[in-house]
């Protein structure tokens, strides 16, 4: 699974949701500006969660067309909520998730 972190589009991972598989692989692609894939919870959204994976802040330049990556193996079928720790930007809605419920704790909540 493909996810872009940032660029164009904004403050956004896209998608910003995949549905994954036990196994399967979720490699996040940085585009321009300086952004994470932090892993967090539901109930937290913006707060790292502790143990969890961290990128690290990824600086991309405006013409860099080959950002870095960042791949995380999807270990069993809990959800898995992820967020950018920049300033700011999962307050504006920089959040992903990978096997979000479908009802209760969905993503969109």
């Amino acid at each position: 699974h493909d996810v872009i972190v940032g660029g164009a589009a904004g403050l956004v991972y896209t998608p910003n949701q995949v549905y994954a598989e036990v196994g399967d692989r979720v490699k996040f692609h940085f585009q321009f500006k300086n952004h994470t894939v932090t892993q967090s919870s539901f109930y937290e959204p913006c707060e790292p969660l502790k143990g969890g994976f961290d990128s690290g802040f990824m600086p991309v330049a405006m013409d860099d067309k080959k950002g870095p990556t960042f791949t995380i193996k999807v270990k069993d079928e809990n959800p898995i909520w992820v967020h950018c720790e920049q300033v700011d930007h999962c307050p504006s809605g920089m959040v992903f998730a990978v096997n979000a419920p479908k009802k209760g704790n969905t993503f969109k909540k």
